[in-house]
């Protein structure tokens, strides 16, 4: 049985407190009718029960007022399955009430969270989940008149414009003061599985659950502050509408001031001149893209308003510090909780959980990259991988092995290796690379590829033996040698 816990904040949007209350009552009665009947694809074991929770167990007020009872306090939970924080009521200022009151709430869910629960956020409610450090390192949204702030009061976060829902390894962000939907939605599927979650949507909404990239004019909200913030999403919505073409000077016109001006108020507000302000918000459109859809590469340049592919790769590569095509495979990786099972197919093979469970038992590094995709991106790594280099699997999959040389390029082994890999042939070499935290080590890498049926090149299996001890050993032989001969 999951437990489910709705978080009651003072200050909180009652619409958003009482909507999750009723959400979840609706589909708990539907998912249990439904295995009641025994309906075909019921979902059998999918039991969940919700409790609300204030920091002291006492009633909470929301932002216009009005009293919420809860039934019991943050700290007699001693364990759960997933905690939801609503949006929070906004000040006169529009933007979200600071979070330093909140710090106890903040810390109850950190700790939750290292206990393997699912935190979610809905609209300004995600501020209260970057108090708690839970954003750091990770892709989340918020509703797009709070961006901004988000970026600004947490900019270790991975803040992404105009995504509407983002799950990263178990904190779950969502945009908009509706965003409890898809967010309490979104959990019942996580712990109860799809039908669960279907038919939690098709009972509670019908024929308005959400369906694809609707419109979110129903979040957009009627007025903006006279801050910088504003003058920065004001201009960050007129760059995502504009044509490709769009330049420094059309941002000026259209925002009815001077480039002299513009340049100035970008530089203050966030350290970018125009022209790196536009290809960065570009290429944060693209990076939404390519994780919510399955378009190609081309059509995805377009539809983030670059002029052209190849100055869209370029631009993205800036930004994103890997190929378009390579940040897919990462973003995928990166939004299961368990990056380490390759789960990529390649037309119709693919490698099961069982085969990733047996390579996860090696006592040497295991990694597949992928030729068909641009700049051969790791797609998948073992446990063993990530010991020996120090590098958490979202950090790996979908970049190149060469990362783990740095800057150390001038080495015999590397140009042994890419000779073999142009001609496809299998090759061992020996080669300087360096851990996360900078240790030099020496990696024997044995390098086999990997053909289909029909004779085509699907994979790079590479095999990492650390092989720093031996190398040292090897070297100080070779100096006592030399020592010895010199006295002789």
């Amino acid at each position: 049985m999951f437990k489910i816990v709705i978080a009651g904040l003072d200050g909180c949007l009652g619409s958003a407190f009482l909507g999750l209350c009723d959400l979840m009552s609706l589909s708990q009665r539907a998912i249990s009718a439904a295995s009641s009947a025994g309906a075909e694809g019921s979902p059998a074991s999918a039991g969940f029960h919700t409790l609300t929770a204030s920091a002291t167990g006492q009633a909470i007020r929301d932002g216009a007022g009005v009293t919420f009872e809860v039934e019991t306090s943050f700290e007699e939970i001693s364990a759960c399955d997933a905690i939801i924080v609503p949006s929070f009521a906004h000040g006169p200022d529009g933007k979200a009430p600071d979070m330093a009151p909140f710090g106890a709430a903040a810390a109850w869910l950190r700790r939750h969270h290292s206990r393997g629960a699912l935190i979610g956020g809905c609209g300004s409610g995600v501020f209260l989940l970057g108090e708690a450090g839970l954003l750091e390192g990770r892709r989340c949204t918020t509703s797009w008149w709070h961006h901004e702030d988000l970026k600004r009061r947490y900019p270790r976060a991975d803040t992404a414009w105009g995504a509407r829902l983002i799950d990263d390894r178990r904190v779950i962000t969502a945009a908009g003061p509706l965003s409890w939907i898809d967010v309490g939605l979104h959990v019942l599927k996580t712990l109860c599985g799809p039908e669960a979650g279907r038919l939690a949507a098709d009972f509670t909404l019908g024929e308005a659950s959400p369906k694809g990239a609707q419109s979110a004019a129903a979040y957009l909200p009627n007025v903006m502050s006279g801050s910088a913030d504003a003058f920065l999403a004001e201009a960050e919505r007129v760059v995502r509408q504009a044509a490709p073409d769009f330049n420094a000077q059309d941002l000026a016109r259209a925002l009815s001031t001077s480039e002299r001006t513009l340049h100035r108020k970008l530089k203050q507000a966030c350290g970018e001149s125009p022209k790196t302000f536009i290809d960065r918000i570009r290429v944060e459109t693209a990076r939404t893209l390519l994780e919510t859809s399955a378009k190609p590469v081309k059509e995805l340049a377009a539809s983030a308003g670059f002029i052209d592919e190849a100055s869209f790769r370029r631009a993205f590569r800036r930004y994103a510090g890997m190929a378009p095509s390579a940040y897919r495979v990462w973003a995928r990786a990166k939004s299961q909780d368990k990056a380490q099972m390759f789960s990529l197919r390649k037309e119709s093979e693919f490698i099961p959980e069982i085969l990733t469970t047996i390579l996860d038992t090696c006592v040497n590094g295991v990694t597949l990259t992928d030729p068909d995709l641009e700049d051969a991106p790791i797609v998948y790594a073992n446990k063993r991988f990530n010991e020996i280099t120090g590098y958490d699997p979202k950090e790996i999959i979908g970049r190149n092995c060469r990362f783990l040389q740095r800057e150390d390029r001038d080495q015999e082994g590397l140009r042994r290796l890419r000779e073999a890999i142009v001609n496809r042939q299998p090759v061992e070499v020996t080669l300087r690379n360096y851990r996360r935290d900078g240790q030099l080590f020496h990696n024997k890498l044995n390098i086999t590829p990997l053909f289909d049926a029909h004779g085509n090149l699907i994979y790079f299996l590479g095999v990492q033996y650390d092989v720093t001890d031996q190398v040292r050993a090897e070297t100080e032989i070779g100096d006592l040698r030399a020592k010895l001969q010199s006295i002789a």
